[in-house]
């Protein structure tokens, strides 16, 4: 439990200080010269990883999402425009949904914070967090990262 609870609070300070919104971690000059970028037809977008913090919990509380994608140009100065689906589900049943339209992938390698508040009433159990990028002529991506809702052990909101 002492362990979990150093990783609780670590998770929690984390998610605390991330702020809303898109930062950029590789330059778009950098990124085409990764072999990612050099192997494709471009322009095209990699979502590379998505995180939930904290991993547990309670009703009610504030969730961070990170995702981070890298957006390979034809032009240094581009972007794509891609649709982002973030889904939540509880026992295999979708419960939240909401659609970005026109999300503005940019070139380069990009972390991009979002947060979701709880319900209070929320269930305790494992949700699923589900988020997908839509891209015009490409293969739509998506990853999915659970968390838990629970009572047991939890800091602050």
């Amino acid at each position: 439990m002492t362990l979990y609870g150093c990783s609780a609070i670590q998770q929690q300070i984390v998610a605390g200080a991330r702020q809303p919104g898109d930062h950029i971690a590789t330059t778009p000059e950098t990124a085409l010269k990764e072999a990612t970028c050099g192997k494709r037809d471009r322009p095209f977008v990699q979502f590379e990883s998505l995180e939930v913090l904290p991993e547990m919990v309670k009703p009610g509380a504030r969730v961070n999402y990170r995702v981070v994608y890298l957006m390979c140009p034809l032009k240094l100065s581009e972007s794509v425009k891609t649709r982002v689906i973030r889904s939540m589900f509880f026992k295999g049943d979708q419960v939240a949904r909401n659609v970005k339209e026109d999300f503005e992938a940019k070139p380069g390698r990009w972390i991009v914070d979002s947060f979701f508040t709880l319900p209070p009433d929320s269930p305790m159990g494992v949700y699923a967090l589900e988020v997908a990028f839509d891209i015009p002529q490409g293969h739509d991506q998506k990853q999915v990262r659970s968390f838990v809702v629970s009572n047991e052990f939890y800091l602050s909101e």
